[in-house]
């Protein structure tokens, strides 16, 4: 057969009961692509091994599914990011990466560096091509209206333009840690092939040292962000106590 239907060769793959890894192969051979992923996945969960892979990682490095919870990171992730979790991703009170970068106060006011362009934006952005491709995806309705109970985030996502980004993969971003300073990263996403709708990604750091400085000018204080919250006024004056970060 020339050209076969997506809809024929998913019929096939339903009635010999093939497995995900059997479909993309039946999708491969029969017309030279692969096949977009299972709106309703077998599982959600991938290979043993990944989890193993993700701790084995010497960068920040985690899986998290296309609603944006977390299923693993490693140690280096959860400092970089949440700071000292005691018991790894269980011990997060809230595994939603997308709801704690929005969120959570600590990154509005430092943490997260240049939080509204560098982070806000360009994940509602994400959001908002997840919905697009897939609208009626209940966690992903869930998790736009968690989000957008708070003022903030509302006004971003009300913006006639948002910049496009569909994934994280080859962006630059960073955060301000309060022991190592300011962290430049570049982010490699990519998917698992056993469980297509989980991101494995990793943070290749640029500079994880002190603050950077070009030659003659002032050192920047090296104090923990948390320590110099309180000198600040507006919405982040009182972030540190609001904020669920344990550092």
């Amino acid at each position: 057969m020339e050209n076969p239907t997506r809809e024929f060769l998913d019929s096939v793959a339903f009635v010999l009961r093939m497995t995900d890894q059997e479909r993309q192969a039946l999708f491969l051979y029969a017309s030279g692509r692969l096949p977009p992923a299972l709106e309703e996945p077998p599982s959600l969960s991938p290979h043993p091994d990944w989890d193993s892979f993700v701790q084995q990682q010497v960068q920040p490095a985690c899986i998290y599914t296309r609603s944006w919870d977390l299923v693993v990171a490693n140690t280096q992730y959860l400092d970089l990011l949440y700071g000292d979790v005691q018991g790894g991703v269980a011990g997060l009170a809230d595994r939603n990466i997308l709801r704690f970068v929005l969120l959570d106060p600590t990154n509005r006011c430092g943490a997260l560096a240049d939080w509204q362009d560098s982070w806000a934006l360009p994940m509602l952005s994400e959001l908002r091509a997840a919905l697009a491709a897939t609208p009626d995806d209940r966690e992903l309705t869930a998790l736009l209206r968690s989000v957008l109970v708070d003022p903030v985030v509302r006004t971003l996502w009300d913006r006639s333009s948002i910049p496009l980004r569909i994934h994280p993969d080859g962006v630059t971003q960073a955060v301000r840690h309060p022991q190592r300073g300011h962290v430049e990263f570049t982010v490699l996403a990519a998917n698992p092939m056993q469980a297509r709708d989980l991101r494995f990604v990793t943070l290749m750091m640029v500079d994880a040292g002190p603050v950077r400085r070009a030659p003659g000018t002032r050192a920047v204080s090296q104090q923990p962000v948390a320590a110099t919250r309180h000198r600040q006024s507006g919405p982040c004056a009182d972030a540190e106590s609001r904020s669920v970060r344990p550092w």
